[in-house]
């Protein structure tokens, strides 16, 4: 895969920017759990066999690869799983969930707004994400089929791990419905899906106009970002 210099820099660049807020958050959740809710940092034994199949299997085993395989058939394949499903399906989902519950009830402002500021960086995350995978499928067609067998080979245990959350309560708390959450995280996947099918067969060009375009129609854009400052990962 040949990119420009500049390219590569930003690109390294936001990349450094994502590993420091995935740390941020680690440490606003480890606070709250110490300070907040006074319980073990470790919930192992709340981590389903799908939850594990994707958190403890599918994800270190991708993104390994990369130390020994950067390919772009390997970065396809650590994009879906961690981009795609994992936070793009099972963080977005639950962080919807969490937010809802302490939004009906009025409950604890100051989590949700650490809540919405978490959401605000993983849609920047997962934009990032689909434009890496919109550019690789535009690089090479081919690519398309690897992308397609790793979501096909991962969307039931994602899916799966929603539907554990809701069967390890009987009555769920606040009235939520899991239909409600299925369908939303099965939406946002098929929304992003749609968007790499649209990616297939575009020039580099254009899946960067083709970026720019979403960025430029997404409600959560800042009304300062102009068309000229307008960046392919900015938000998804």
């Amino acid at each position: 895969m040949v990119i420009a210099r500049e390219g590569r820099v930003e690109e390294e660049m936001f990349l450094t920017s994502f590993l420091w807020e995935e740390a941020k958050h680690v440490d606003f959740f480890s606070r709250f759990f110490a300070e907040v809710a006074c319980v073990p940092a470790d919930l192992g034994h709340f981590h389903s066999a799908n939850y594990r199949t994707l958190v403890y299997e599918a994800l270190p085993a991708t993104l390994g690869q990369l130390l020994v395989d950067p390919s772009p058939a390997a970065q396809v394949r650590a994009a879906v799983t961690y981009n795609m499903l994992v936070e793009g399906m099972l963080a977005e989902t639950g962080y919807h969930a969490y937010f809802t519950v302490l939004e009906r009830a009025d409950l604890m402002p100051g989590t949700r707004r650490g809540i919405a500021l978490l959401k605000q960086d993983e849609s920047r995350h997962i934009a990032y994400g689909i434009y890496l995978l919109s550019r690789l499928v535009a690089e090479d067609a081919a690519l398309w089929d690897v992308l397609e067998e790793q979501m096909n080979a991962l969307l039931p245990a994602a899916l799966g791990v929603i539907g554990d959350v809701f069967a390890a309560y009987d009555p769920v708390p606040f009235g939520l419905l899991e239909e409600d959450f299925i369908g939303y995280g099965l939406a946002q996947f098929q929304k992003r899906v749609g968007r790499l099918e649209r990616a297939r067969g575009l020039s580099l060009a254009e899946v960067m106009r083709a970026t720019n375009a979403v960025i430029e129609r997404d409600d959560y854009a800042p009304a300062v970002l102009s068309k000229k400052s307008a960046h392919p990962f900015h938000r998804e």
